[in-house]
């Protein structure tokens, strides 16, 4: 149940009251006019859609990076338990490695720090692991993994400027201010259009109509930071972690 009033937050109640309050001042003070709204809903709907689209758009991208982090690191792993000059301590501390660069990541990407320099730096590490084991290492294996380790530095690149470059906030702001300015138009145009209709109907459809558009706009804003778990179309992160083999579970020469 919870997932259907997700969208309603202290902006829905308030335009809720807007809505009432505004249609009540129609009714006391005789307010009513025939405006054609079709021009005014264009310039509601169509950045509430568009931000929409976009919002959604960056959260695919973002599945697509998360994959390619994730892939990446798995690659990596899957190089070195294929070394069998290595011995299986040092698989060990490389799967740690990855884990905690997978950790690091991850606990960025769910808070407010944006900084990824942490998980950069244990990423590095591989390679400097790479050049103090280049006795058990071969120059083709570690071409191979540093390439990689490429594709992981991507990975994490792409998913930070997604989360730091979100869609238009003036675009946004526009759609909000809107939104609240939407029942002082069209509120007067339903008294006008239902005269003789009952006044609960009239309050109803106001109220259903900022209902609409708050939820959209609510919808939104949740989708702008498809990290921070709170919506309910938010990515899935612990889909994406890597996670160390267990010692015992690691294969011995």
């Amino acid at each position: 149940m919870n997932k259907y009033f997700a969208i309603i937050d202290l902006k829905t109640v308030a335009l809720a009251v807007i809505c009432v309050v505004v249609t009540y001042f129609c009714f006391a003070l005789n307010i009513a006019y025939d405006l054609d709204i079709t021009l005014f809903s264009i310039a509601v709907i169509f950045p509430l859609v568009f931000t929409i689209r976009e919002a959604f758009k960056r959260r695919d991208n973002a599945l697509k990076f998360l994959s390619q982090f994730k892939s990446g690191l798995c690659s990596v792993h899957y190089c070195f338990e294929q070394c069998k000059k290595l011995d299986p301590a040092r698989r060990v501390e490389v799967s740690s490695l990855l884990d905690k660069a997978s950790s690091q990541f991850f606990d960025a990407l769910g808070s407010e720090d944006k900084d990824t320099r942490p998980a950069e730096d244990t990423v590095n590490e591989i390679i400097y692991f790479i050049q103090r084991n280049d006795d058990a290492i071969s120059n083709g294996l570690a071409l191979k993994i540093i390439r990689f380790v490429q594709e992981v530095n991507e990975g994490m690149e792409n998913t930070i400027s997604l989360k730091m470059h979100g869609t238009p906030i003036s675009m946004r702001a526009y759609c909000l201010v809107f939104v609240f300015l939407f029942p002082f138009v069209f509120s007067p145009t339903i008294v006008y259009h239902l005269p003789d209709a009952p006044i609960f109907l009239t309050y109803g459809l106001s109220v259903l109509h900022g209902f609409i558009l708050i939820s959209l706009y609510n919808v939104q804003v949740q989708m702008e930071n498809p990290f921070d778990q709170i919506g309910l179309d938010d990515i899935q992160l612990d889909e994406f972690r890597f996670r160390a083999l267990e010692p015992s579970k690691i294969p011995l020469e």
